[in-house]
């Protein structure tokens, strides 16, 4: 396996201590037009472009001198079986994988992506999507929105990189071990820890964020609509709290799942005779395949099925095996 970094990433570039122990298998690409270190091995990307152009993203600068040299890369690269693309909210740190991915070859691509934070531009978040936008061929994601960690107070932006720098390093390791026994497409799992293979849910047990769920609830009624289901009266710590049953990941079906969902509650409504509009999703990028603006409409759904009486409600069967 290869591990493949820039030397511009914030978070994975060669002074990332994380890489140490892997040092064999790290290959830098080295942006800059420099060697960025002596301590793992280094593609050097010649800085030939200069003057006026796009800042960042497809067609960029530093983009166009890369994919220059795109044919040296995939020669250092074509005789690896996996190559695993250490990427962040830098777009530069996704150049690498998407000149390799674009390109007909029989590598198995896996890709460690984490969004640019909020408070760093539009044009910066967009170009960092429009790589994302498309996941086919790629093997397995590892989705990391480190966004969340913003909800954490912190003394400094030194702590809060600090803080995301031990997840990693707890993470990284079993993203490697994962990657060796893989067989399918796969995405990580962030509740389990663990790579799930394309088509099957983490194990229940795993989803779980609280073992002890009060009442009698019928939990396999309430997945009909595929959304975050909240658990009323749920008890953690002698505090009652509603919890989500499950946290959403990005995987790499996640917009064919989106879609498929989508059409579903068309159907359920039309069925019904349910009033139902909805606007077509325009995120791009690695998701879920549903998110807050699903639960809603899968909310408002339930809610006017219920005023029907049951016998009469009209459920359309969801094959999700139709995602392949």
């Amino acid at each position: 396996m290869k591990i493949v970094i820039t030397d511009t990433g914030i978070l994975w570039n060669p002074r990332n201590p994380i890489l140490k122990k892997y040092r064999d298998r790290v290959l830098v690409v080295c942006l800059e037009g420099i060697k960025a270190t002596d301590e793992f091995e280094c593609f050097i990307c010649p800085r030939k472009s200069f003057g006026l152009g796009m800042s960042m993203g497809v067609g960029s600068r530093v983009y166009n001198d890369l994919e220059d040299v795109a044919d040296e890369l995939y020669d250092k690269l074509r005789s690896e079986d996996d190559i695993l693309f250490l990427t962040d909210g830098d777009p530069a740190s996704l150049y690498p994988y998407y000149i390799i991915k674009k390109r007909k070859h029989s590598i198995n691509i896996h890709l460690w992506a984490s969004p640019p934070l909020s408070f760093e531009g539009k044009w910066r978040m967009k170009a960092h999507e429009d790589m994302l936008s498309d996941l086919s061929g790629v093997k397995s994601v590892c989705y990391i929105d480190i966004q969340d960690y913003l909800k954490n107070e912190y003394k400094n932006f030194g702590v809060f990189l600090e803080n995301v720098q031990n997840h990693f390093e707890e993470i990284f390791p079993i993203v490697i071990d994962g990657i060796s026994e893989m067989e399918n497409e796969s995405y990580f799992d962030m509740t389990s820890k663990s790579y799930i293979p394309l088509g099957k849910e983490p194990n229940k047990n795993d989803r779980l964020e609280n073992r002890y769920l009060l009442g009698d609830l019928n939990i396999a009624s309430m997945y009909f609509l595929e959304g975050r289901v909240n658990i009323p009266n749920q008890v953690s710590d002698d505090i009652y709290r509603r919890d989500m049953l499950y946290k959403p990941v990005a995987r790499i079906d996640g917009k064919k799942i989106c879609n498929l969902l989508r059409e579903y509650r068309f159907k359920l409504a039309q069925m019904n005779n349910i009033d139902f509009s909805s606007e077509e999703c325009s995120y791009v990028g690695a998701c879920a395949g549903t998110c807050e603006k699903c639960d809603e409409e899968a909310k408002y759904l339930s809610m006017k099925l219920s005023e029907i009486p049951k016998e009469k409600q009209r459920i359309p069967s969801l094959n999700l095996e139709e995602v392949d």
